[in-house]
């Protein structure tokens, strides 16, 4: 099983979520895996570094702002996982 398909699975084991079939390659599908609280998308890379642009963000927000949900990016360069939220989203969450 490839890489990106592996972390797929264990984010959604790890937030309590649904992957999301054919997720990336339909419109009406975003994201890798929705929970109760979160639009997941799942990144992985062998790489020293992983880059979010601006506009990917923004396409992960409005994505789960549609589906009524936080947008989170779950990101893992080489054996280190990350999660990014936005610094709003992460203070709601602390406070309530």
């Amino acid at each position: 099983m490839k890489k990106w398909k592996k972390k797929e699975q264990k984010d959604s084991e790890d937030f309590e979520g649904k992957l999301i079939r054919g997720s990336g390659n339909q419109w009406s599908r975003p994201g890798d895996s929705k929970s109760d609280r979160f639009l997941i998308e799942s990144k992985q890379t062998e790489k020293k570094s992983y880059s979010i642009s601006l506009k990917t963000w923004q396409k992960i927000s409005d994505e789960a702002l549609f589906n009524f949900r936080l947008p989170l990016l779950s990101l893992q360069i080489k054996d280190i996982e990350l999660v990014v939220l936005s610094k709003q989203d992460f203070l709601k969450l602390l406070k309530g």
